[in-house]
């Protein structure tokens, strides 16, 4: 018998809800509705099943005709929200399947402003450490705070600036030692990197952002105009 006959059989025979949520004498409780309810034939050990699987309608299950008073008293002890199904099956949910009406992406909320004094703590590591680890200093900070910080944003951009225009200037100056004027630029460009990241660490203790001279604009920063109306914690 096809799925159209059976349907038809049942329709005769209980009513036009029961093929809903059953075919060929397989009920799956958690395609039940409430109207699905409606059918006195439904027998206890079927309504615990749908309990299980449908919390939301517990309330019309226990107005059931055959919802005796063990059954009920099995249903006010269930966990509220609490859902199990068949083996393999997954319980309703209320909401649609992955895929269907809803997009496979979470929304997370926006990270909440850098403090006042994480973004001078972090300012003055910026620079500091680029003496110890070059470019890779201002690099992980800068994209770790450069969307919760416009300050740590614009120091970031101008540290990184320095940091590999000092690499560059490092490389050229040894090719240039073959000349011996390498020796002299090299030095230079070493001695450059200290005083200019001990001024940038002294302007970021002030949450000031200082543009390195000499640097390759790389990262486009904006230090003559400051971020108006930022909020601060």
């Amino acid at each position: 018998m096809d799925l159209g006959l059976a349907c038809h059989a049942q329709y005769r025979l209980r009513g036009p809800r029961t093929c809903h949520a059953e075919y060929d004498g397989y009920m799956n409780p958690s395609n039940m509705s409430a109207d699905d309810l409606n059918d006195p034939t439904i027998d206890a050990e079927t309504l615990r099943q749908i309990a299980l699987a449908r919390p939301d309608l517990r309330g019309l299950i226990l107005q059931h005709p055959n919802c005796h008073a063990e059954l009920a008293n099995f249903i006010e002890n269930l966990p509220e929200g609490s859902q199990s199904g068949y083996p393999g099956e997954q319980a309703y949910s209320g909401h649609p399947p992955y895929g269907y009406g809803a997009g496979p992406y979470m929304s997370y909320a926006p990270q909440p402003p850098v403090s006042i004094s994480d973004e001078k703590t972090w300012g003055v590591l910026m620079h500091v450490g680029s003496l110890f680890i070059g470019f890779l200093a201002p690099l992980i900070v800068w994209l770790i705070y450069r969307e919760r910080s416009q300050t740590l944003d614009q120091q970031g951009r101008t540290a990184l600036n320095w940091q590999i225009s000092a690499l560059i200037y490092a490389i050229v100056s040894s090719v240039l030692m073959i000349v011996l004027v390498g020796f002299f630029t090299i030095f230079a460009v070493a001695i450059l990197d200290i005083v200019f990241c001990i001024i940038a660490a002294v302007k970021a203790g002030d949450r000031e952002a200082w543009r390195y001279p000499l640097s390759i604009p790389f990262f486009q920063d904006n230090i003559e105009s400051p971020p108006q109306n930022a909020q601060y914690y």
